[in-house]
């Protein structure tokens, strides 16, 4: 069996991306710094050290917890140090009294300059403002082309890591009842939509469920998942209960 049977097809393209720089530290005995990857990502990384000797992966978003990350990947005889992840710390300072940022106000700001998804990790929001995670190369670009978010003027600006806040990334809970933990009919309950529409992004590969793409709309669901639609945001289920009297089951989901 090939080592690229244990992956989706989808994701080989980045496998083999990752074996290569795998294979160059091996080959070269230097370090490699990864752009920033989502959960599914770093564990493909880690799970591809195995293919080659005596070589480590050790990953950062930063902070204790950090969703996205960048890997330094290295030879097992040299040590890492926080400085070689080459991140930075940004927050966004300007009024809003009136408008509280969410997620996708900042992340729609940050690609509508052009920057690519790899090159900036989490996004932290919570009742003092906004701060995100950005590889240090693009720091003095996104300076320069970010000057509005949700149509609100906004300076950035690069504070030390001492500064950083890490609040809850679930803006809101609620509570749902659902037939079945079937994938299609949770996410058609949360973002109420019927079963047609929300098969049409289950089919298209845009629904991923722990950062994997999951296309069979009767894959079933666990407590802890983490769903993301295309195009929708995505949500947690935090906690299965039930069943309700018409033998329902209640689900609360956390909405990031």
């Amino acid at each position: 069996m090939s080592i690229f049977d244990h992956y989706r097809k989808d994701e080989l393209p980045f496998v083999e991306r990752a074996l290569e720089m795998l294979k160059q530290v091996e080959r070269k005995q230097s370090m490699r710094l990864t752009d920033f990857m989502d959960p599914r990502q770093a564990h493909i990384v880690q799970s591809l050290t195995s293919q080659v000797a005596d070589v480590r992966v050790e990953a950062s978003g930063g902070y204790g917890g950090a969703e996205r990350v960048r890997a330094v990947i290295h030879p097992a005889y040299l040590a890492v140090e926080q400085a070689d992840f080459q991140l930075a710390l940004m927050e966004i300072k300007g009024d809003q009294r009136f408008l509280q940022l969410q997620h996708k106000d900042v992340l729609g700001a940050l690609l509508h300059i052009g920057l690519k998804r790899e090159k900036f990790g989490d996004i932290l929001l919570d009742e003092h403002g906004c701060q995100f995670v950005l590889a240090n190369e693009m720091v003095d670009y996104v300076r320069s082309q970010v000057t509005h978010v949700h149509r609100l003027p906004e300076e950035l600006i690069q504070i030390d890591w001492e500064q950083v806040r890490i609040g809850s990334k679930i803006s809101k809970e609620k509570t749902i009842t659902v037939p079945s933990l079937r994938m299609d009919a949770v996410i058609g309950e949360v973002l109420h939509l019927s079963r047609a529409k929300v098969l049409v992004p289950i089919r298209a590969g845009k629904v991923k469920v722990n950062w994997k793409i999951s296309d069979n709309p009767a894959d079933q669901l666990e407590a802890g998942d983490m769903i993301s639609v295309g195009g929708f945001g995505r949500f947690q289920l935090k906690e299965i209960a039930g069943p309700t009297r018409s033998g329902r089951l209640r689900v609360t989901v956390g909405i990031l």
